[in-house]
């Protein structure tokens, strides 16, 4: 995590985040633990998640993902990319749909697993796209076993 968003992270969190719009944009993202990449196609729910997304975490996160509990500033980051066909049977990213972000926020989070939700839509720090904190969260309630978390320890 770059000391930006860390001071972000750190400052958000000492309010009392229960908004999507005061989840920080994780800044330098990319350079943080790469956990999976996974090809959601066609038929997937929602519809809106179809593409080729790729699973970052920052070091809480990782930490998390080795011991099962997460602290708060734990930030996973899913990097959405449209997907088309391509020649010879391939599959090729396209252009960048949404980076979306769950951070560990145990009181900001009280109504939502103890974790805030948010989308920045086309990697656009300035397009935050969540309204609603449920409509997150209903897709990760059934995962309560697991932290919420569709991603499951470290490979």
């Amino acid at each position: 995590m770059s000391r930006t968003s860390a001071i972000g992270a750190a400052g958000a969190l000492c309010w009392g985040i229960a908004q999507a719009q005061d989840v920080p944009y994780p800044d330098g993202f990319h350079t943080w633990y790469h956990h999976h990449t996974t090809v959601n196609q066609d038929g997937h729910q929602p519809a809106g998640n179809v593409g080729i997304q790729h699973v970052y975490a920052n070091d809480l996160a990782v930490e998390g993902l080795k011991t099962g509990s997460y602290r708060d500033g734990a930030m996973f980051v899913v990097d959405r990319y449209a997907i088309s066909a391509g020649e010879n049977h391939t599959l090729n990213q396209g252009d960048r749909k949404v980076v979306a972000v769950m951070l560990r926020n145990a009181s900001g989070g009280a109504g939502t697993g103890g974790w805030v939700f948010a989308a920045f839509k086309g990697g656009d720090p300035a397009k935050q796209v969540v309204k609603d904190q449920n409509a997150c969260f209903s897709c990760h309630a059934p995962l309560g076993d697991n932290n919420y978390l569709f991603t499951r320890g470290l490979r």
